[in-house]
């Protein structure tokens, strides 16, 4: 094999050992029989181990010799913003009694895959023939009986064909029912060898039928998935819906005419689908949902391409979020290297590699933080986990409801020592179920209220969310507490909505939004039925968010959370200046000790339920003096 001399710089390696793979999670070992320059497909079980969150797609791709050497290498993705069509010369239209004739040719030599014809017209229907010719004088029947339209927003002009090179072609559409419509030009679209797709498969997970959408979710079997097309499959005869995937919105038809029938029924996706799970919204309008068979799922292979110095087993590793992305020389030669003649490569299964350590993930962030002294806070638990690295907490809602809104008074401590965190809101939601009781008002017959019961007071709800059975309704409700501080007694709202359902609407569950989240344990749900039946309820959870704390250790000696007190001022950790190395490092899971009480729960009123002594004897002051006036006050009595 003839090798250019600028792909030489395949040839530089950078050193890297055995201890410098310890952070990926994931390996493959390839098979090299013959030196060269090598292409291998990258598998869709290796391309789900990456971990890049940013950057060039699967940059954490590492390949290594047999003699542990990293290996320059480039990933010949598909060029998608490529020119895919040109313009076609030589275009002539004649019109015909009956039909109108178009005839052009591609301005050079080209693979052809589609035709795409160029018109102003408006609100049309017609069947065409397309044929071709190889030498401009004998035709050949490409295909018959091809719709061309566009009214009421669905649009096709397209004429595919199968990949070939044609010198000239032939496009005869019949007027025999409609007037002539005047066609200006058309464009060749040359196939792509790095935009062809494979067969994926994938499944419908779920479906969720909303108002004037459907919903539905794809499981395509893995996460970063290059994603070619996507073809819906209906027995629907006549429709026209638009569709959203990802970040693409395709219109989606199936038309009769005369016998043909013209469709589009494929989403031209062309994207990295990050996630295993992609969401397909199908908009039905006022129109009732399309019967959905199934789908057809394709995506596009993502090749490797490298020199390979020597024959052997080489190793392919993967799976590391922090992982930089390599400054190879070669990848300026990317355009000359993905369709250059290459050897070929055998790979076994991927694996987990034997060599990872949560630890390799970790940043270093030095010792311990500040000394500490816990006696002001109220409460402590353990933190009980298994090995090191990035540790990382979910705070339950018994936390969240002991300490400030802010997190501001929580601390996790080491012998004497504050250990730095940061604390992470995913943005994630878990829900509890709760009681509810309904109560009558006498003075407010009209009213329908529930008094809810929230699993302990100061409980961190952000949404109630409710489900009736009544299928006709408007409502607005509201959702309050009692307060009682030292200023007085009054009521809070906490939160307001309007809801309402229709005949032959699809019951869901109502989310109704709390501006703050309630202190009392507990809430009344209340909503005013004008002259209508009472609403009813049969079920109320209660909605919270995640909230979790990331921190690194050396080893597991024990930890403590410490949280409820009111003086604690806000944390200033450096931390923060690491925060993307912890939020993508692997973590390693903890959970939480049981409940001790510490030395500022008895300082504190608002656990303890005392006053310090200092408080109380004020108070006897005040109503010693209060009396004594009173005294002072009161006529005396006249002398028997």
């Amino acid at each position: 094999m003839n090798t250019h001399p600028l792909l030489l710089a395949l040839c530089l390696s950078t050193t890297a050992s055995a201890a410098d793979f310890a952070a990926w999670t994931h390996r493959q070992t390839v098979r090299i029989t013959q030196p060269g320059l090598t292409r291998l497909e990258l598998e869709p079980a290796l391309l789900d181990a990456s971990r890049t969150t940013g950057g060039a797609p699967f940059h954490d791709l590492r390949v290594i010799n047999p003699a542990g050497v990293e290996t320059p290498y480039i990933i010949a993705l598909p060029r998608t913003m490529r020119p895919a069509s040109v313009g076609a010369v030589g275009f002539k239209a004649t019109l015909n009694p009956t039909t109108t004739v178009l005839e052009f040719q591609p301005p050079d030599a080209l693979t052809i895959q589609e035709l795409v014809l160029k018109t102003n017209g408006e609100n049309f229907i017609k069947a065409a023939t397309l044929e071709g010719s190889s030498d401009g004088s004998t035709w050949q029947t490409l295909s018959s009986g091809e719709v061309l339209c566009r009214q009421n927003g669905t649009e096709r002009l397209r004429l595919p064909i199968a990949p070939a090179a044609w010198k000239r072609f032939r496009v005869t559409i019949d007027d025999a029912r409609t007037r002539p419509i005047a066609f200006t030009g058309a464009q060749i679209v040359r196939e792509l060898p790095e935009l062809r797709t494979v067969a994926h498969s994938a499944t419908i997970r779920a479906r969720t039928e909303e108002k004037g959408a459907t919903r539905l979710t794809l499981d395509l079997g893995t996460s970063n998935v290059l994603l070619g097309t996507v073809r819906v499959h209906t027995p629907e005869l006549v429709f026209q819906r638009v569709s959203t995937l990802l970040n693409t919105t395709h219109t989606l038809f199936r038309i009769q005419h005369e016998g043909f029938t013209a469709e589009d029924l494929e989403i031209h996706a062309h994207q990295l689908a990050a996630k295993r799970e992609v969401e397909l919204v199908i908009h039905n309008g006022d129109s009732p949902p399309l019967r959905l068979d199934r789908v057809e799922v394709t995506r596009h292979l993502v090749p490797l391409v490298f020199q390979a110095d020597t024959a052997g087993d080489w190793q392919l590793y993967i799976g590391n979020a922090q992982a930089p992305e390599p400054r190879y020389d070669i990848a300026a030669l990317s355009d000359k290297l993905r369709d250059a003649s290459a050897n070929s490569a055998t790979a076994n299964a991927v694996e987990a590699n034997t060599e990872f350590r949560k630890t390799a993930t970790a940043p270093e962030v030095g010792e311990s933080g500040a000394l500490i002294d816990v006696s002001a806070w109220s409460y402590q638990r353990a933190i009980q986990f298994s090995e090191t690295g990035v540790i990382e907490l979910e705070l339950d809602p018994t936390v969240l409801a002991r300490c400030e809104n802010d997190l501001n008074d929580v601390r996790i401590v080491r012998e004497g020592r504050q250990v730095p965190f940061l604390a992470i809101k995913p943005g994630l939601e878990r829900e509890r179920a709760v009681s509810f009781v309904e109560v009558t008002d006498p003075k407010a017959p009209s009213w329908s209220k529930w008094d809810i019961t929230m699993p302990f007071p100061n409980f961190p709800g952000s949404t109630l969310l409710l489900d009736s059975p009544t299928p006709l309704f408007r409502r607005t409700l509201s959702v309050t507490e009692q307060i009682q501080n030292e200023q007085g007694h009054f009521e809070r709202i906490l939160g307001t909505a309007n809801w309402q359902r229709t005949p032959g609407q699809t019951p869901t569950t109502f989310h109704l939004p709390l501006y703050t989240a309630p202190r009392a344990e507990t809430i009344r749900l209340a909503t005013d039925n004008g002259d209508n039946a009472p609403l009813q309820i049969t079920s109320v959870r209660v909605v919270y968010p995640v909230v979790r704390l990331l921190f690194r250790v050396p080893d597991t000696k024990p930890v403590h959370l410490c949280y409820g007190n009111r003086r604690a001022t806000r944390t200033r950790y450096d931390l923060q200046l690491v925060r993307r190395e912890f939020e993508t490092a692997t973590k390693v899971a903890a959970t939480l000790g049981d409940e001790e009480k510490l030395p500022g729960y008895e300082a504190d009123p608002l656990t303890s339920g005392k006053g310090s002594s200092w408080l109380w004897a004020a108070l006897a002051l005040v109503v010693g003096a209060l009396l004594w006036i009173v005294a002072k006050m009161l006529p005396k009595q006249a002398a028997e």
